[in-house]
């Protein structure tokens, strides 16, 4: 039983490795097959969570993205890139207090982490000042 502990861990490795690949190449519709795939077999992934909400921000469905954000988010409080796309995609919506209420309860839940610290002082304040920037 072990062993195929350990052949899932690898075999999720390499669909992270194959999502990073796809995501970078901007093949969207690729990237959102293995994704859910992963998602099926492991619905506690955050890190597909985080892929999928990505995938969802790129092609427009912001939505849905924020849903996955937050997933990720409850899956893993820790996890920052998570926090980050959550506030950006609620200030994609023009949704100023949820992004700000999202990077308060980010610092509230990782108090020592000094990147949500900086996500919390200067995140919602770039991009009013110059847009989307990922």
């Amino acid at each position: 039983m072990n062993h195929t502990l350990e052949l899932d861990e690898i075999k999720n490795k390499q669909a992270i490795e194959q999502i990073n690949k796809l995501l970078a190449e901007k093949n969207n519709e690729k990237a959102l097959v293995v994704v859910n795939s992963l998602l099926d077999k492991d619905p506690s992934n955050e890190q597909a969570w985080l892929y999928l909400g990505i995938v969802n921000r790129r092609i427009g469905k912001l939505d849905e993205a924020i849903n996955s954000f937050e997933t990720a988010t409850d899956l893993n409080n820790t996890l920052i890139e998570a926090w980050g796309l959550l506030t950006i995609t609620y200030m994609d919506k023009g949704e100023l207090k949820k992004a700000e209420e999202v990077m308060k309860i980010a610092t509230e839940l990782n108090p020592l982490d000094e990147k949500i610290q900086f996500y919390r002082d200067n995140l919602i304040r770039v991009y009013e000042k110059f847009g989307p920037f990922f």
